[in-house]
């Protein structure tokens, strides 16, 4: 009998110890509920309001920086080219500097007044070594030559050349370099240039004196005076001369005191008649006035060259030539 009560006694100790440990569990579940939405709600809340804090502030923090290096690198590309715009204007002026060129600032250019031929350089009395080396300009004779000469102290040729002077205006620059040798240590020298026309009649001559050196130093003195050392007032170029006789008058700047010699050259080189004009000392750079009447015969209109020049006082030759165009009538 005592059996079968003991089953019961253990069912009820063992249904009290489930009742207990389902209590338990109920608490414990209980709790971990009550805690899991402590645990999950605090992130959600986080997550929601920390991300747009985060974005708004970085956004609000590259949004003014993203402006602000811009407008600099639009105002700097136009600055440069506001520079370049005002300076194109004035490059096409460039070209006309350097067409002087460089020769047109150191050269000076022939005035109205200005001789026939100018002798730049050498100056007058200059110490030149061999080549010597001359400029200037110079009216054209025919078919656009001149010729240069150089004269030693004897009035022998020591070197000559043709010169091309082609231009298209009055006078052609020129400048060249004459080789000469010279007769022991030194010896005076005259460098003369020359032209003609198309009959072979000279029609100017232009000289200056010049010390001939082997070796040394050059001195290259100024030149002298470059207006034309002859005027001549009467007859003007390509007057008719009528009656036999012909008055010619002017002034003249003379290089010595030796006669001026005034003659009429007609186009086969023949004289038709000369006359000498003594010019006395005068001060220095000044005109002496000259008047000479020349009696001419022709029998048929004849148009001739009236020269002037005078010869060097120093070396064989001629110094110095000008002259102009007139017609004899009978």
């Amino acid at each position: 009998m005592i059996q079968p009560d003991a089953p019961q006694g253990a069912s009820l100790v063992y249904n009290s110890d489930m009742q207990s440990r389902t209590s338990l569990t109920c608490l414990l579940l209980a709790a971990l509920t009550a805690c899991v939405p402590a645990v999950s709600t605090p992130p959600a809340p986080t997550a929601s309001l920390g991300l747009p804090t985060v974005t708004q502030a970085e956004t609000a923090t590259i949004t003014p920086e993203l402006p602000s290096p811009a407008p600099p690198s639009v105002d700097l590309s136009p600055s440069p080219t506001a520079e370049l715009l005002p300076t194109e204007p004035t490059m096409p002026t460039l070209p006309t500097l350097a067409n002087p060129t460089m020769q047109a600032t150191s050269i000076p250019q022939p005035e109205t007044q200005s001789g026939v031929i100018q002798l730049f350089t050498p100056g007058p009395m200059s110490q030149v070594t061999s080549p010597v080396h001359f400029y200037g300009y110079a009216v054209p004779g025919y078919d656009d030559k001149g010729l240069i000469e150089l004269y030693g102290e004897d009035g022998s040729l020591l070197a000559s050349e043709i010169l091309q002077l082609n231009t298209d205006y009055k006078w052609a620059f020129f400048s060249w370099s004459l080789p000469f040798d010279v007769r022991g240590a030194g010896e005076l020298g005259r460098l003369t240039l020359s032209t003609r026309d198309q009959y072979g009649r000279l029609t100017a001559i232009q000289s200056v004196h010049l010390l001939l050196l082997p070796d040394g130093l050059e001195i290259i003195n100024p030149p002298g005076s470059l207006a034309e050392r002859c005027v001549i007032e009467s007859p003007e170029a390509g007057k008719r001369i009528t009656g036999g006789t012909v008055s010619v008058s002017g002034e003249m700047l003379p290089f010595n005191s030796l006669p001026l010699i005034v003659e009429l050259v007609a186009r086969d080189g023949s004289s038709l008649g000369s006359q000498l004009v003594s010019v006395s000392p005068g001060q220095e750079g000044a005109y002496l006035s000259f008047r000479v009447d020349m009696i001419y015969t022709v029998t048929v209109s004849t148009p001739v060259l009236l020269t002037v020049r005078q010869s060097d006082d120093r070396i064989g030759g001629t110094m110095y030539l000008y002259s102009q165009e007139i017609i004899l009538n009978p």
